[in-house]
């Protein structure tokens, strides 16, 4: 089975679950029913959606909620509960952002077709980029650059590598001179995107200055993509390394960072993702 298949599989326990009196309510728990990390299936939803997976629950869950408030008296607050909403107030923001109205105005006029979440059903979409990993091993080594969050509404990755290079010539004691690094990191489930530090590779007794930030990377085992097409294709890279590779290999993803490296004076992208194994290296 595939990611595409896992994908469907965990995406149909989960609307069987809205129908139960335990539904399934955050990301976590859902990918614990694929066996993937929170981080690697909500990269597997992205890769086959462009959707963002917590965006994409909690808008059916309100939905599901809503449609059974319609239909009976219970209160907001056991509903709220049920449907895993820490409180009633939290549910009651959830439910002003996205409608931008109260739950007992749209408890008594219903929701309309346009304001439903309506359930996906994610296309398989077939990649022509199929990439060789190979099983690697790093020590620990330090990263100092600019730190951005990249969230639905946020910046771009153009415009936050336009940024870094205003300021990259301030970093010092920068080793192999002219190679940048992109380090992501995935933090707190509640937060619907990603930290991402545009950097170089530095000593590991730099401390960096106040306009950086420096990151140490520790000593762990990865598996390694070289993406030599178009940077445009990047997408097709990681929806392959997630929705087919991964899916296919007895190692899994650590699921919380990964880093891209750009070696100076080549047209590559190497990707390192991060794998749990205890599977010898190989020499």
């Amino acid at each position: 089975m595939d990611g595409y298949d896992t994908l469907i599989e965990t995406l149909n326990r989960f609307e069987r679950s809205l129908d139960s009196d335990t539904p399934i309510t955050t990301v976590a728990e859902l990918a614990q029913t694929s066996g993937y990390s929170a981080h690697h299936f909500s990269r597997l939803f992205n890769s086959h959606t462009s959707l963002h997976l917590k965006e994409y629950l909690q808008g059916r869950l309100l939905t599901s909620l809503m449609m059974e408030a319609a239909r009976c008296d219970i209160s907001f607050t056991a509903l709220a509960s049920r449907y895993g909403f820490r409180d009633y107030e939290t549910f009651y923001r959830a439910c002003k952002n996205r409608w931008n109205k109260n739950p007992s105005h749209m408890r008594k006029r219903g929701l309309g077709e346009e304001e439903k979440q309506e359930r996906i059903h994610p296309q398989r979409k077939e990649t022509s980029c199929i990439l060789t990993g190979q099983l690697v091993h790093k020590e620990a080594f330090s990263l100092c650059g600019l730190n951005f969050f990249l969230g639905p509404e946020t910046k771009t990755f153009h415009t936050i590598w336009a940024q870094f290079g205003r300021y990259e010539h301030l970093i010092r004691h920068a080793l192999q001179e002219g190679t940048t690094y992109q380090y992501s990191s995935w933090t707190d489930e509640e937060l619907q995107g990603m930290s991402v530090l545009c950097t170089k590779s530095v000593n590991q007794g730099w401390t960096g200055e106040e306009l950086f930030t420096v990151r140490r990377v520790p000593a762990a085992s990865y598996i390694r993509f070289i993406h030599s097409e178009d940077v445009t294709r990047i997408r097709d890279a990681y929806q392959y390394i997630y929705g087919t590779y991964f899916a296919q290999s007895p190692l899994h993803p650590l699921g919380n960072w990964e880093f891209q490296r750009y070696p100076k004076g080549q047209s590559v992208i190497e990707i390192y993702i991060p794998v749990r194994t205890e599977t010898p290296l190989p020499n």
